[in-house]
């Protein structure tokens, strides 16, 4: 019973994507929500693919640290 809980456990990790808003704009999701469905459901996938791929074109877009 006194074993560690593993840390995916106790705090889900948040999708990348979620670092920038969502581009749907029937979703309205903020930076570090996730995306909804028009009626206001999550999204069961978290987010919507169209966000993922702004996420990757916001990372190659960026200048070098």
């Amino acid at each position: 019973m006194g074993a560690p809980m593993p840390p995916g456990l106790r705090h889900r990790e948040r999708p990348p994507e979620w670092a920038i808003p969502c581009p749907v704009p029937t979703c309205r999701a903020k930076a570090g929500t996730p995306c909804h469905t028009p009626t206001g459901r999550r999204l069961t996938a978290g987010s919507h693919p169209s966000r993922a791929d702004a996420w990757l074109v916001h990372q190659t877009t960026q200048p070098a640290a």
